[in-house]
């Protein structure tokens, strides 16, 4: 079953999340963050699948900050340009604190700790960032942008996270994969796979880069990782 939810901040401001719930209360949950493209079909369609698999999925809105309830689609130039500008203007130490909201609601709903975080593109990037500053059990990162700004500085601690990498990603160049791909293999329960043949986005549903077979491997492979670190 599928709601819009209300998260407020410490200061008394609310914004809107999509929430999905799993069909037994106590089951783990997964705070999924957006694309640059807002809550978008593409997102819902993602919440329900992993709702389905057996999680309460809750998707804030990462961009209320600059305009609300955004939703885009990412093969018209002009809302693609406005999906980076909405990004762009994203203070990002912020939104992981609006991001540990829903963590904590999705605690609070389930009544237990064991929440994990997944996240696309932008928010594969948000994700990780939310595994250094969050107490959530385990981050999945498809596509994540930027990943090598910072992961060689994150701190021992930093909860294990699941890096899903496309071969053909202009964003991920080369050298940047093969450094992001070391850091994953020195540090413990941290995973990485790069996904050949495949270019940026290739797991959103029905989207230009949507490979099914890549999709359907990188989301087993993430139910597994989920499992590992979400058991009670």
């Amino acid at each position: 079953m599928a709601s819009t939810i209300q998260l407020t901040t410490a200061d008394g401001q609310s914004f809107d999340a999509y929430f999905c719930e799993a069909g037994t209360t106590d089951a783990p949950g997964i705070v999924m963050i957006q694309e640059i493209f807002g809550i978008n079909q593409s997102m819902r369609t993602l919440a329900q699948q992993w709702s389905a698999r057996g999680y309460h999925v809750l998707v804030p809105d990462l961009f209320w900050r600059q305009e609300r309830n955004v939703e885009l689609e990412p093969r018209v130039e002009a809302e693609f340009s406005q999906g980076v500008a909405l990004m762009q203007a994203v203070d990002q130490e912020v939104a992981v604190q609006d991001l540990d909201l829903a963590r904590q609601w999705l605690a609070s709903h389930a009544g237990h700790d064991r929440i994990g975080s997944m996240g696309y593109c932008f928010g594969g990037r948000m994700v990780v960032k939310m595994a250094e500053a969050s107490p959530i059990r385990c981050a999945v990162s498809f596509y994540g942008v930027g990943l090598e700004e910072f992961v060689p500085n994150l701190p021992a601690n930093t909860a294990p996270t699941l890096l899903h990498i496309a071969e053909l990603d202009g964003y991920v160049p080369p050298a940047v994969r093969a450094k992001l791909l070391d850091e994953a293999t020195q540090r413990p329960d941290w995973e990485s796979h790069v996904y050949m043949g495949c270019d940026h986005a290739f797991a959103r549903p029905e989207g230009a880069n949507w490979v099914e077979e890549a999709a359907t491997l990188a989301n087993d492979r993430s139910q597994e990782f989920l499992q590992q670190h979400l058991s009670a």
